[in-house]
Protein backbone atom coordinates (compact mmCIF):
# COMPACT_ATOMS: atom_id res chain seq x y z
CA UNK A 1 0.00 0.00 0.00
CA UNK A 2 2.74 2.55 0.87
CA UNK A 3 4.30 1.70 -2.18
CA UNK A 4 1.44 2.46 -4.25
CA UNK A 5 0.92 5.53 -2.27
CA UNK A 6 4.33 6.70 -3.90
CA UNK A 7 3.39 6.10 -7.35
CA UNK A 8 0.54 8.27 -7.12
CA UNK A 9 2.65 11.09 -5.28
CA UNK A 10 4.90 10.36 -8.34
CA UNK A 11 1.91 11.26 -11.05
CA UNK A 12 2.12 7.94 -12.26
CA UNK A 13 -0.72 5.25 -12.80
CA UNK A 14 2.27 2.69 -12.47
CA UNK A 15 4.90 2.74 -10.52
CA UNK A 16 7.35 2.12 -13.41
CA UNK A 17 10.28 4.44 -11.69
CA UNK A 18 9.20 3.91 -8.20
CA UNK A 19 9.20 0.31 -8.28
CA UNK A 20 12.71 -0.54 -9.95
CA UNK A 21 14.03 2.03 -7.00
CA UNK A 22 12.70 0.25 -4.42
CA UNK A 23 13.06 -3.67 -5.96
CA UNK A 24 16.85 -2.26 -6.27
CA UNK A 25 17.30 -1.15 -2.80
CA UNK A 26 18.08 -3.26 -0.10
CA UNK A 27 14.49 -4.83 2.02
CA UNK A 28 15.27 -2.58 4.76
CA UNK A 29 14.10 0.33 2.75
CA UNK A 30 10.44 -0.67 2.06
CA UNK A 31 10.49 -0.75 6.24
CA UNK A 32 7.51 2.20 6.60
CA UNK A 33 9.48 3.45 9.98
CA UNK A 34 12.29 4.19 7.28
CA UNK A 35 9.91 5.80 5.22
CA UNK A 36 8.63 7.66 7.78
CA UNK A 37 12.17 9.24 8.16
CA UNK A 38 13.16 9.82 4.80
CA UNK A 39 14.71 12.98 3.57
CA UNK A 40 12.22 12.89 0.66
CA UNK A 41 9.25 14.92 1.82
CA UNK A 42 7.45 13.11 -0.92
CA UNK A 43 8.01 9.58 0.54
CA UNK A 44 6.73 11.21 4.10
CA UNK A 45 3.97 12.64 2.87
CA UNK A 46 2.77 9.36 0.55
CA UNK A 47 3.18 7.29 4.18
CA UNK A 48 1.08 9.90 6.25
CA UNK A 49 -1.67 9.53 3.09
CA UNK A 50 -1.53 5.54 3.20
CA UNK A 51 -4.68 3.91 4.82
CA UNK A 52 -2.74 1.40 6.39
CA UNK A 53 0.09 3.05 7.78
CA UNK A 54 0.30 2.29 11.66
CA UNK A 55 -1.27 4.72 14.39
CA UNK A 56 2.23 5.44 15.75
CA UNK A 57 3.86 6.95 12.23
CA UNK A 58 0.61 9.16 11.78
CA UNK A 59 1.47 10.36 15.26
CA UNK A 60 4.95 10.74 14.45
CA UNK A 61 4.59 12.61 11.14
CA UNK A 62 1.89 14.54 12.75
CA UNK A 63 5.34 16.25 14.21
CA UNK A 64 6.78 16.69 10.65
CA UNK A 65 8.51 19.87 10.07
CA UNK A 66 6.65 19.57 6.71
CA UNK A 67 3.07 21.52 6.45
CA UNK A 68 2.42 19.13 3.23
CA UNK A 69 3.15 16.15 5.25
CA UNK A 70 1.45 17.70 8.45
CA UNK A 71 -1.56 18.08 5.77
CA UNK A 72 -2.01 14.55 5.06
CA UNK A 73 -2.18 13.15 8.51
CA UNK A 74 -5.13 15.61 8.87
CA UNK A 75 -6.88 14.08 5.66
CA UNK A 76 -6.63 11.16 7.03
CA UNK A 77 -8.88 8.97 8.23
CA UNK A 78 -7.02 6.07 9.99
CA UNK A 79 -5.11 9.28 11.53
CA UNK A 80 -5.54 8.04 15.59
CA UNK A 81 -7.45 10.99 17.79
CA UNK A 82 -4.39 12.23 19.32
CA UNK A 83 -2.72 13.02 16.45
CA UNK A 84 -5.81 14.97 15.44
CA UNK A 85 -5.40 16.73 18.90
CA UNK A 86 -1.79 18.03 17.80
CA UNK A 87 -2.76 19.10 14.52
CA UNK A 88 -5.97 21.27 15.90
CA UNK A 89 -3.24 23.06 17.55
CA UNK A 90 -0.97 23.69 14.62
CA UNK A 91 0.31 26.71 13.72
CA UNK A 92 -0.90 26.68 9.96
CA UNK A 93 -4.56 27.64 9.95
CA UNK A 94 -5.46 25.47 6.76
CA UNK A 95 -4.34 21.88 8.71
CA UNK A 96 -6.81 23.65 11.72
CA UNK A 97 -9.55 23.12 9.05
CA UNK A 98 -8.84 20.07 7.59
CA UNK A 99 -9.13 19.15 11.16
CA UNK A 100 -12.20 20.67 11.68
CA UNK A 101 -13.71 19.67 8.22
CA UNK A 102 -12.52 15.88 8.94
CA UNK A 103 -13.94 15.61 12.92
CA UNK A 104 -17.49 17.17 11.26
CA UNK A 105 -17.65 14.17 8.58
CA UNK A 106 -16.71 11.93 11.42
CA UNK A 107 -19.09 12.90 14.02
CA UNK A 108 -21.89 12.51 11.41
CA UNK A 109 -21.35 9.16 9.95
CA UNK A 110 -19.75 7.37 13.27
CA UNK A 111 -19.77 10.34 16.54
CA UNK A 112 -22.29 7.52 18.34
CA UNK A 113 -20.09 4.34 17.76
CA UNK A 114 -17.08 6.33 19.84
CA UNK A 115 -15.76 4.70 22.98
CA UNK A 116 -15.93 6.53 26.12
CA UNK A 117 -12.54 7.16 26.23
CA UNK A 118 -11.95 8.04 22.33
CA UNK A 119 -14.94 10.49 22.80
CA UNK A 120 -12.64 11.80 25.87
CA UNK A 121 -10.36 12.76 23.05
CA UNK A 122 -12.60 13.93 20.84
CA UNK A 123 -14.15 16.57 23.01
CA UNK A 124 -10.70 17.72 23.55
CA UNK A 125 -10.05 18.33 20.28
CA UNK A 126 -13.32 20.34 19.64
CA UNK A 127 -12.54 22.05 22.45
CA UNK A 128 -9.52 23.20 20.86
CA UNK A 129 -10.72 24.04 17.55
CA UNK A 130 -13.54 26.22 19.36
CA UNK A 131 -10.99 28.20 20.75
CA UNK A 132 -9.40 28.44 17.09
CA UNK A 133 -8.19 32.13 16.76
CA UNK A 134 -10.02 31.77 13.11
CA UNK A 135 -13.57 32.33 12.84
CA UNK A 136 -14.03 29.96 10.30
CA UNK A 137 -12.42 27.17 11.72
CA UNK A 138 -14.57 27.59 15.03
CA UNK A 139 -17.99 28.41 12.46
CA UNK A 140 -17.14 24.40 11.67
CA UNK A 141 -17.70 23.41 15.01
CA UNK A 142 -20.49 25.51 15.30
CA UNK A 143 -21.81 23.96 12.50
CA UNK A 144 -21.49 20.46 14.70
CA UNK A 145 -23.10 21.68 17.67
CA UNK A 146 -26.17 22.13 15.70
CA UNK A 147 -26.63 18.71 14.34
CA UNK A 148 -25.10 16.83 17.05
CA UNK A 149 -27.08 16.64 20.09
CA UNK A 150 -24.06 14.85 22.29
CA UNK A 151 -21.84 17.97 21.70
CA UNK A 152 -20.80 19.06 25.01
CA UNK A 153 -22.90 22.24 26.26
CA UNK A 154 -19.23 23.71 27.58
CA UNK A 155 -17.90 23.54 23.74
CA UNK A 156 -21.31 24.96 22.83
CA UNK A 157 -21.57 27.93 25.62
CA UNK A 158 -18.15 28.67 24.41
CA UNK A 159 -19.63 29.24 20.62
CA UNK A 160 -22.78 30.34 21.60
CA UNK A 161 -20.62 33.24 23.75
CA UNK A 162 -18.06 33.73 20.35
CA UNK A 163 -18.19 37.54 19.58
CA UNK A 164 -18.91 36.57 15.60
CA UNK A 165 -22.49 35.93 15.32
CA UNK A 166 -21.56 33.75 12.29
CA UNK A 167 -19.95 31.44 15.00
CA UNK A 168 -22.66 32.16 17.69
CA UNK A 169 -25.73 31.54 15.82
CA UNK A 170 -25.52 28.73 14.70
CA UNK A 171 -23.77 26.70 17.98
CA UNK A 172 -27.25 28.31 19.64
CA UNK A 173 -29.06 26.02 17.12
CA UNK A 174 -27.69 23.07 19.56
CA UNK A 175 -30.30 20.14 19.75
CA UNK A 176 -29.77 19.63 23.45
CA UNK A 177 -30.36 21.92 26.68
CA UNK A 178 -28.01 24.65 27.18
CA UNK A 179 -28.82 26.06 31.29
CA UNK A 180 -30.64 29.17 31.10
CA UNK A 181 -27.98 31.07 33.44
CA UNK A 182 -25.53 30.58 30.44
CA UNK A 183 -28.00 31.81 28.10
CA UNK A 184 -28.84 35.09 30.01
CA UNK A 185 -25.18 35.44 30.17
CA UNK A 186 -25.20 35.41 26.13
CA UNK A 187 -28.15 37.92 25.80
CA UNK A 188 -26.40 40.05 28.21
CA UNK A 189 -22.99 40.18 26.38
CA UNK A 190 -23.87 39.72 22.79
CA UNK A 191 -22.30 41.92 20.88
CA UNK A 192 -24.75 41.10 17.77
CA UNK A 193 -28.63 41.40 18.04
CA UNK A 194 -28.68 38.03 15.68
CA UNK A 195 -27.63 36.38 18.71
CA UNK A 196 -29.88 37.21 21.13
CA UNK A 197 -32.32 36.51 17.99
CA UNK A 198 -30.92 32.90 17.97
CA UNK A 199 -31.47 32.63 21.81
CA UNK A 200 -35.23 33.32 21.45
CA UNK A 201 -35.92 30.92 18.82
CA UNK A 202 -34.08 27.82 21.50
CA UNK A 203 -36.69 25.30 22.81
CA UNK A 204 -38.71 25.59 26.30
CA UNK A 205 -37.16 28.81 27.18
CA UNK A 206 -36.99 29.81 30.30
CA UNK A 207 -39.13 32.57 32.18
CA UNK A 208 -35.62 34.94 33.48
CA UNK A 209 -34.37 34.22 29.94
CA UNK A 210 -37.22 35.63 27.83
CA UNK A 211 -37.58 38.01 30.59
CA UNK A 212 -33.64 39.31 29.51
CA UNK A 213 -34.53 38.67 25.69
CA UNK A 214 -36.89 41.29 26.39
CA UNK A 215 -34.75 43.74 28.64
CA UNK A 216 -32.51 43.63 25.35
CA UNK A 217 -34.94 45.76 23.62
CA UNK A 218 -34.07 44.20 20.20
CA UNK A 219 -37.36 44.65 17.93
CA UNK A 220 -36.42 41.10 16.03
CA UNK A 221 -35.35 39.36 19.22
CA UNK A 222 -38.38 40.08 20.75
CA UNK A 223 -40.75 39.00 17.89
CA UNK A 224 -38.75 35.86 17.71
CA UNK A 225 -39.36 35.28 21.24
CA UNK A 226 -43.39 36.02 20.55
CA UNK A 227 -43.44 33.33 17.63
CA UNK A 228 -41.66 30.82 20.13
CA UNK A 229 -44.88 28.88 21.41
CA UNK A 230 -42.67 26.88 23.51
CA UNK A 231 -41.25 30.01 25.86
CA UNK A 232 -42.36 30.63 29.00
CA UNK A 233 -42.82 34.32 29.09
CA UNK A 234 -44.21 35.80 32.22
CA UNK A 235 -47.21 37.89 32.63
CA UNK A 236 -45.54 40.66 34.02
CA UNK A 237 -43.23 40.53 31.47
CA UNK A 238 -45.94 39.94 28.34
CA UNK A 239 -48.22 42.97 29.57
CA UNK A 240 -44.68 45.19 28.80
CA UNK A 241 -44.21 43.90 25.88
CA UNK A 242 -47.95 44.50 25.00
CA UNK A 243 -47.73 48.54 26.65
CA UNK A 244 -45.06 48.90 23.65
CA UNK A 245 -46.79 46.84 21.45
CA UNK A 246 -48.63 49.39 19.43
CA UNK A 247 -45.47 50.96 17.55
CA UNK A 248 -44.22 47.33 16.31
CA UNK A 249 -47.19 45.81 13.90
CA UNK A 250 -44.84 42.69 13.33
CA UNK A 251 -45.18 41.64 17.51
CA UNK A 252 -49.28 42.22 16.81
CA UNK A 253 -50.10 38.51 15.28
CA UNK A 254 -47.64 36.50 17.54
CA UNK A 255 -48.95 38.26 20.57
CA UNK A 256 -52.65 37.44 19.48
CA UNK A 257 -51.24 33.96 18.79
CA UNK A 258 -49.57 33.31 22.14
CA UNK A 259 -50.80 30.35 24.03
CA UNK A 260 -52.14 30.58 27.80
CA UNK A 261 -52.92 34.43 27.00
CA UNK A 262 -54.94 36.49 29.68
CA UNK A 263 -58.28 38.02 29.30
CA UNK A 264 -56.71 41.39 30.27
CA UNK A 265 -53.81 40.82 27.63
CA UNK A 266 -56.40 39.98 24.95
CA UNK A 267 -58.22 43.09 26.12
CA UNK A 268 -55.33 45.19 25.56
CA UNK A 269 -54.65 44.08 22.26
CA UNK A 270 -57.87 43.84 21.06
CA UNK A 271 -57.34 47.75 21.15
CA UNK A 272 -54.94 48.49 18.47
CA UNK A 273 -54.31 45.35 16.51
CA UNK A 274 -55.99 45.45 13.23
CA UNK A 275 -59.31 43.83 12.84
CA UNK A 276 -58.43 40.63 11.12
CA UNK A 277 -56.21 40.07 14.14
CA UNK A 278 -59.44 40.81 16.56
CA UNK A 279 -61.05 38.76 15.10
CA UNK A 280 -58.72 35.99 16.01
CA UNK A 281 -59.03 36.86 19.73
CA UNK A 282 -62.44 36.68 19.28
CA UNK A 283 -62.64 33.44 18.34
CA UNK A 284 -60.08 32.38 20.94
CA UNK A 285 -61.91 29.39 23.06
CA UNK A 286 -59.14 29.45 25.76
CA UNK A 287 -59.00 33.26 27.44
CA UNK A 288 -60.47 33.37 31.03
CA UNK A 289 -64.06 34.02 30.78
CA UNK A 290 -65.24 37.51 31.45
CA UNK A 291 -66.06 38.18 34.80
CA UNK A 292 -69.82 38.15 35.57
CA UNK A 293 -71.65 41.44 35.08
CA UNK A 294 -72.31 43.55 38.92
CA UNK A 295 -75.70 43.46 39.69
CA UNK A 296 -77.49 46.61 38.62
CA UNK A 297 -76.48 49.99 40.42
CA UNK A 298 -79.95 51.23 41.47
CA UNK A 299 -82.04 48.11 42.35
CA UNK A 300 -85.45 49.86 41.82
CA UNK A 301 -83.91 50.04 38.03
CA UNK A 302 -85.03 46.67 37.78
CA UNK A 303 -87.99 46.14 35.15
CA UNK A 304 -89.87 43.42 34.37
CA UNK A 305 -89.69 42.30 30.72
CA UNK A 306 -92.28 40.24 28.94
CA UNK A 307 -91.28 37.55 26.83
CA UNK A 308 -92.29 35.44 24.25
CA UNK A 309 -90.58 32.28 23.10
CA UNK A 310 -92.02 32.76 19.74
CA UNK A 311 -90.45 36.17 18.89
CA UNK A 312 -87.42 35.41 17.20
CA UNK A 313 -86.85 39.26 15.99
CA UNK A 314 -83.65 40.76 17.23
CA UNK A 315 -85.57 42.20 20.21
CA UNK A 316 -87.24 39.16 20.96
CA UNK A 317 -83.91 37.22 21.29
CA UNK A 318 -82.36 39.74 23.08
CA UNK A 319 -85.55 40.09 25.70
CA UNK A 320 -85.47 36.14 26.10
CA UNK A 321 -81.66 36.26 26.83
CA UNK A 322 -82.16 38.52 29.20
CA UNK A 323 -84.84 37.88 31.16
CA UNK A 324 -83.00 34.24 31.63
CA UNK A 325 -79.80 35.85 32.53
CA UNK A 326 -77.90 34.90 29.37
CA UNK A 327 -77.33 37.96 28.03
CA UNK A 328 -73.41 37.48 28.20
CA UNK A 329 -70.67 39.09 27.15
CA UNK A 330 -69.87 36.35 25.16
CA UNK A 331 -72.92 36.16 23.49
CA UNK A 332 -73.01 40.14 22.59
CA UNK A 333 -69.24 39.64 21.90
CA UNK A 334 -70.28 36.97 19.12
CA UNK A 335 -72.89 38.85 17.69
CA UNK A 336 -70.64 42.23 17.25
CA UNK A 337 -70.27 42.91 13.20
CA UNK A 338 -72.71 40.49 12.22
CA UNK A 339 -76.29 41.26 14.24
CA UNK A 340 -76.38 44.72 14.73
CA UNK A 341 -79.90 45.38 15.84
CA UNK A 342 -79.50 42.54 18.16
CA UNK A 343 -76.43 44.32 19.51
CA UNK A 344 -78.50 47.20 20.18
CA UNK A 345 -81.58 45.97 21.82
CA UNK A 346 -79.19 43.54 24.04
CA UNK A 347 -77.05 46.62 24.72
CA UNK A 348 -79.96 48.92 25.69
CA UNK A 349 -81.59 46.33 28.06
CA UNK A 350 -78.43 45.60 30.03
CA UNK A 351 -77.45 49.63 30.43
CA UNK A 352 -81.72 50.61 30.35
CA UNK A 353 -80.70 53.06 27.85
CA UNK A 354 -83.17 54.38 25.41
CA UNK A 355 -82.31 52.13 21.91
CA UNK A 356 -82.32 55.44 19.79
CA UNK A 357 -79.66 56.61 22.45
CA UNK A 358 -77.40 53.09 22.06
CA UNK A 359 -77.53 53.40 18.46
CA UNK A 360 -76.59 57.31 18.26
CA UNK A 361 -73.42 55.68 20.55
CA UNK A 362 -72.51 53.44 18.16
CA UNK A 363 -72.86 55.37 14.42
CA UNK A 364 -70.80 58.60 16.36
CA UNK A 365 -67.84 55.78 16.24
CA UNK A 366 -66.74 57.51 18.95
CA UNK A 367 -64.12 55.67 21.51
CA UNK A 368 -65.11 56.87 24.66
CA UNK A 369 -68.94 57.16 23.96
CA UNK A 370 -68.72 52.92 23.31
CA UNK A 371 -66.24 52.31 26.56
CA UNK A 372 -69.10 54.39 28.44
CA UNK A 373 -71.80 52.49 26.70
CA UNK A 374 -70.00 48.91 27.27
CA UNK A 375 -69.39 49.62 31.25
CA UNK A 376 -73.09 51.60 31.58
CA UNK A 377 -73.98 47.78 30.78
CA UNK A 378 -72.40 45.91 33.49
CA UNK A 379 -69.46 44.30 30.91
CA UNK A 380 -65.57 44.47 30.85
CA UNK A 381 -63.51 46.82 28.92
CA UNK A 382 -62.58 43.49 26.70
CA UNK A 383 -66.05 44.29 25.61
CA UNK A 384 -65.90 47.75 25.09
CA UNK A 385 -62.14 47.48 22.67
CA UNK A 386 -63.67 44.83 20.79
CA UNK A 387 -66.76 47.59 19.77
CA UNK A 388 -64.27 50.02 19.27
CA UNK A 389 -62.37 47.48 16.65
CA UNK A 390 -66.07 45.35 15.09
CA UNK A 391 -68.47 47.90 15.12
CA UNK A 392 -67.06 51.35 15.23
CA UNK A 393 -63.65 50.24 12.75
CA UNK A 394 -61.67 52.66 14.54
CA UNK A 395 -57.84 52.31 13.59
CA UNK A 396 -55.12 52.08 16.24
CA UNK A 397 -54.53 55.52 17.16
CA UNK A 398 -58.25 56.59 18.07
CA UNK A 399 -59.00 53.41 20.01
CA UNK A 400 -59.09 54.17 23.95
CA UNK A 401 -56.90 51.51 25.65
CA UNK A 402 -57.61 50.28 28.86
CA UNK A 403 -55.34 50.39 32.07
CA UNK A 404 -52.14 48.12 32.34
CA UNK A 405 -54.54 45.74 34.45
CA UNK A 406 -57.08 45.50 31.85
CA UNK A 407 -59.72 47.99 33.18
CA UNK A 408 -61.42 50.86 32.64
CA UNK A 409 -58.95 54.12 31.52
CA UNK A 410 -61.84 55.82 32.33
CA UNK A 411 -63.85 57.39 35.84
CA UNK A 412 -67.01 56.62 36.46
CA UNK A 413 -68.15 59.88 36.13
CA UNK A 414 -66.07 60.66 33.06
CA UNK A 415 -68.14 57.68 32.00
CA UNK A 416 -71.38 58.93 33.41
CA UNK A 417 -70.98 62.08 31.46
CA UNK A 418 -70.23 60.73 27.70
CA UNK A 419 -73.96 58.71 29.22
CA UNK A 420 -75.12 61.89 29.91
CA UNK A 421 -74.18 63.80 26.68
CA UNK A 422 -75.15 61.19 24.23
CA UNK A 423 -78.62 60.95 25.63
CA UNK A 424 -79.15 64.83 25.36
CA UNK A 425 -78.55 64.09 21.38
CA UNK A 426 -81.68 62.28 21.33
CA UNK A 427 -85.07 64.37 20.74
CA UNK A 428 -87.26 62.84 24.28
CA UNK A 429 -89.73 61.01 22.15
CA UNK A 430 -87.20 58.87 20.49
Amino acid sequence: MIRTALTRLFGRREPVPVATAVAAAPDTLLDPKILARSPDVVVRQAVAAAPDSAPELLYFLARDPAPAVRSAVARNPATPRHADLLLALDDVPEIRTLIAEKMGRHLREHGREETAQLWQLTVSVLDALAHDNLPSVRYLVAEMARGLDRMPVTIVTTLGRDRTADVAVPALGYPGAIPDPELIEIVAHAPDPRIVSAVARRPALGAAVSAKIVESDDSLAIETLLQNRSAEIPTIVLDAVIERAPSHETWHEPLVQRPSLTESAATRLAQFVAERLAKMLLARTDLAPAPKAPPPRDSAAIVTVTVSTADETPLGRARRHYAHGTLTEDLVSQALGSDQDFIIAALALRSRLKPAVVNKIIVSHSAKGLTALAWKAGYSMRLAALMQVRLAHLPPKSRLNATSGGSYPLTPAEMEWQIEFFQSLVPAGM
